[in-house]
């Protein structure tokens, strides 16, 4: 099916854009400004890079399974399910066997229950263990619980709508939280803070947000707004610097929490879902800049950098005096550009076949 004019899946902005969701996340865990200052506060945001995946993850898969799943036609569960894990599971778990390797060689304990969670990525399921691994491997639990249930959403979508869907899911995270979450085991579904922030019931918005917009756009809905690109930088923005200037304002911790519930989990997603609008539908300075090829080498090479900028790799360098923030950050960007070229890529191609 043609869609806007495009038959193909593949979009180059958003390629770039997903290099710079992984710098962002990036930026958060290596903040350059002093502590204590604004700038510091601002780049300590940088984690909202998880919020762009899971819009785009979202709007992607929608945009290139909703028709066959809903038409069924040409629809296989097990290819779906064979692409969806050579994208996510090879890479990472020869990333996590050489993690556990050395921290074995280092002289930690090695507990296989442990390990077994973190091979399956179920330990993003218990708060206790969610950084247990690769520690941003949390965020992959939440993609694959979205990749397991998102045909059944775009049928959800399709009949009651995207308010209902989210309403839908955060409401099972709720009741999880509120039962399992209980029994206090292990921090399976904890509690409330870690049910909103880091399971895919209290992120849903952020992916129901992406398959809404690829809806829209595949039913020609979306209007082509000269204004849309900086209306969703402007969200994005006024998101970023009321949440980095409240700590300054309050230290109540109820207030704070409620603030990241309601600015992150819901009005970010939205300044997001506008900003793809803009570099769907009107050529920008922006959608020039993510689509140049440069930069889509570093979008195809953005996972294998989200796997490596902290753990093992990044520790490394820093042991070999690699200590430079820009420095470490070029170090990262080139071993991700090989690791995707000479590993992710020829993998994930052996393993569909």
């Amino acid at each position: 099916m043609k869609k806007n004019g495009q038959t193909a899946s593949y979009i180059p902005a958003f390629t770039g854009l997903r290099a710079m969701a992984a710098y962002l996340v990036f930026l958060h865990h290596y903040n350059p400004a002093p502590v204590g200052t604004f700038a510091n506060r601002l780049f300590q945001q940088g984690y909202i890079g998880v919020s762009v995946f899971f819009v785009l993850s979202g709007f992607l898969i929608y945009h290139r399974y909703a028709d066959n799943y809903l038409e069924q036609i040409n629809w296989s569960w097990r290819r779906y399910l064979q692409k969806r894990f050579t994208r996510i599971f090879p890479l990472y778990v020869l990333l996590l066997l050489v993690t556990i390797a050395i921290r074995a060689q280092l002289g930690h304990s090695i507990r296989f229950p442990l390990v077994v969670l973190n091979l399956t990525l179920l330990q993003g399921l218990f708060e206790s263990y969610k950084f247990s691994g690769i520690a941003q491997s949390w965020s992959l639990t939440v993609e694959v619980c979205f990749y397991l249930i998102a045909p059944f959403l775009f049928v959800g979508l399709t009949r009651w709508g995207a308010l209902c869907v989210t309403i839908g899911l955060v409401g099972i995270g709720l009741l999880l939280w509120a039962t399992i979450g209980q029994l206090a085991w292990h921090g399976l579904f904890g509690n409330l803070s870690f049910v909103l922030f880091y399971t895919f019931f209290g992120r849903s918005f952020e992916f129901v947000t992406g398959m809404w917009l690829a809806q829209w756009w595949q039913q020609n809905k979306v209007p082509p707004s000269p204004q849309t690109t900086y209306n969703g930088l402007f969200i994005i923005a006024g998101c970023l610097i009321w949440q980095a200037d409240l700590g300054s304002h309050t230290t109540s911790q109820n207030g704070l929490f409620w603030s990241e519930v309601v600015v992150y989990n819901g009005l970010l997603p939205v300044g997001i879902g506008l900003l793809f609008v803009g570099l769907l539908t009107r050529p920008s300075l922006l959608r020039q800049f993510l689509s140049l090829p440069t930069i889509q080498r570093f979008g195809e090479s953005a996972y294998a950098f989200y796997l490596i900028h902290i753990g093992v790799v990044a520790a490394g360098l820093q042991k070999l005096d690699i200590t430079n923030y820009g420095l470490l950050f070029c170090m990262l960007a080139g071993i991700a550009y090989g690791l995707y070229n000479y590993i992710e890529k020829p993998l994930a191609r052996w393993l569909r076949n």
